[in-house]
């Protein structure tokens, strides 16, 4: 929260600082400008799955808790 804050801040005083010399970049373009600034990341196979499997564990569990949750809703809607 307080680098988006800090973000902000920066933009915000850039914008005022370049007035009407400031570009109104959309988010796609702020995106398209940042990927070809900031350096790339290199990724192996090993952390490529490291966080396949994070994500298939973190979505398992988000389906078990929902279906537990449905389950008893239909649960007290047919008593």
């Amino acid at each position: 929260m307080t680098l988006c804050i800090l973000a902000h801040f920066s933009l915000v005083r850039l914008q005022v600082r370049l007035r009407d010399k400031a570009p109104a970049l959309t988010l796609p373009q702020a995106k398209l400008l940042l990927m070809g600034v900031l350096p790339k990341r290199e990724f192996d196979a090993d952390w490529v799955l490291e966080v396949l499997g994070y994500h298939q564990r973190r979505n398992h569990a988000a389906y078990i808790s929902h279906r537990k949750r449905r389950l008893a809703d239909l649960n007290r809607t047919e008593q």
